[in-house]
This record gives structure tokens, C-alpha cells and sequence, in this order.
């Protein structure tokens, strides 16, 4: 992994050098398609938080083969569709760095999920299980029919996705194993996981794992997506050591969604 590891930061550090230390934050009711903000503040900063909750996605010129061998994969080098760090409760990067890039060709979208790591722990191999206890990533995308897509992929490469009414609270993210969500609704992720050391082993020397995935855009309710259409996008992950949960990162989730924009 280390060529991969040194794309990646290489990549991550032009972007923050260039000025990418983005705020989040302002107040939009989740999934509707429209972007008219709604909060307090100038109009300025209300026109700045709606831009950086923009996330405009390259269009790739053929598919993108899921394997998670990142040496020599020139398609996700650039830091164009990147979320950059996530950002913590506080608005400050997390701690490890957590990024997610996002890729889209005719009727698919990709999504390259890094997390630095120094604890991998997976447990969970059932698909549909409880995921979130393990160190994941949770993912909700918005349709056309105001429900939203929920997927959660481990370290391990475990899936759990549900089709899932909006909760009244935006900015806490969606259970997919409550009663909101349908569970019979599957994704059809495919996924491949890449990891940086030893899982459920205290001592060695973990740093990082890597998930690279593709999903149908017909599965997310938008077969006709094309250049300019928009998606409502968001993604937390929680960084899991042995001894439970720990800092938490996001990026659009919140009373404003964040969106995903496809470029021509």
C-alpha cells in the first residue's frame, strides 16, 4: 500500500496547500432537491455555505475497476470531488484524517473512502448487521423520491444498506436498522477494502484502510443522471478502537445536506 498511501497524500496535501480548509455548516431540511438556503447570516456567508457544501464530481471516461489497488490508479489522484477532511462536532479536520472522493460515468457512481487508522477493528461479517460498530463508513444519498439511500461499508468490507424515510433530526444519522428503513432494499455495492495492518490487534503498527466502491445510479433511483444533475449527499465516519467509538468526522450532514454535482 505504500504507493498508494504516498498518491493519496500527495494528492491530499496539494488540495489543503491550495487553500482547502472548508467550513460546514448552515441550515437546509434535508433531501429536497432544491438548493435555496435557509439560516441566519449574510447573504454572502449563506452563498459561501451552500458552496461548500457543493461537491462537483468528475465524469471518468470508462468504469472504474473496484479492487482498492490504488498504485498506478491515475483516476483518483486528482483532489477534484473530494470532501477533503471531515470535519469533527467542532468544525475542525478529524483526527485521523477521513476523506472521501467521488467518481461518476454513465450509470455509475464511485466513491474512494480513506480513513487513517491506527486500531482496525471489524468484527461484523453478516450482511445488514450492525455495521457502526466497527470502523465504517456511513453513507446516505437523496432520490428524486425524498427517501434516502443508506449505506454503511466496515473495514471488512461488510454491507448494510436500507431505503430509509428522513429522520426530523438531519444532522444524526440514519439507523438503518430502525423502522424507518427497509432493509430489503439493497444497493448492489460492489465493493473492494485495502487495509494498512492487523484487524482486532492492539500493538502493531495499523495507519489506514481504504475503500473503493461502485454503485448503480438506477439503484439510487436516478438512471437518467447525467452532466448537471444533483444529488443530495452526505458521509460520517467514526474512528472505532477497542474500547468503543471515538472521534467522529462528516461532511453534509447536517440541517443543510451537502450536494453532489456531476460535471460534464
Amino acid at each position: 500500500m505504500n504507493g498508494r498511501r504516498t498518491n493519496v497524500k500527495i494528492g491530499l496535501v496539494v488540495a489543503i496547500a491550495a487553500g482547502a480548509c472548508v467550513l460546514f455548516g448552515g441550515a437546509r431540511h434535508a433531501l429536497s432537491r432544491a438548493t435555496t438556503t435557509i439560516g441566519t447570516g449574510s447573504l454572502e456567508e449563506q452563498r459561501q455555505r451552500r458552496h461548500d457544501l457543493q461537491l462537483h464530481v468528475p465524469r471518468v471516461p470508462e468504469p472504474i475497476r473496484i479492487d482498492a489497488e490504488m498504485d498506478g490508479k491515475k483516476v483518483w489522484e486528482s483532489a477534484a470531488g473530494s470532501t477533503l477532511n471531515l470535519k469533527d462536532g467542532a468544525g475542525k479536520g478529524m483526527v485521523p484524517y477521513t476523506e472521501v472522493k467521488v467518481r461518476w460515468a454513465d450509470g455509475m457512481l464511485y466513491l474512494l473512502l480513506y480513513a487513517g487508522d491506527l486500531d482496525l477493528e471489524g468484527n461484523v461479517k453478516e450482511a445488514d448487521g450492525e455495521v457502526t460498530k466497527d470502523d465504517s463508513f456511513h453513507l446516505e444519498l437523496g432520490g428524486p423520491d425524498d427517501l434516502l439511500r443508506v449505506v454503511e461499508v466496515s473495514v471488512l468490507g461488510t454491507v448494510a444498506d436500507a431505503l430509509c424515510s428522513p429522520s426530523k433530526n438531519p444532522s444524526v444519522p440514519t439507523d438503518v436498522r430502525g423502522r424507518r428503513c427497509d432493509r430489503a432494499w439493497q444497493s448492489h455495492a460492489v465493493v473492494a477494502v485495502d487495509r494498512d495492518g492487523t484487524v482486532n490487534h492492539l500493538g502493531d503498527n495499523d495507519e489506514e484502510w481504504v475503500v473503493e466502491m461502485a454503485l448503480p445510479l438506477a439503484t439510487l433511483g436516478i438512471p437518467d443522471a447525467g452532466p448537471g444533475s444533483r444529488v443530495p449527499f452526505a458521509v460520517r465516519r467514526c474512528e472505532v478502537g477497542a474500547g468503543g467509538p471515538g472521534a467522529c468526522g462528516s461532511w453534509g450532514m447536517g440541517a443543510e445536506r451537502g450536494e453532489l454535482i456531476f460535471d460534464p
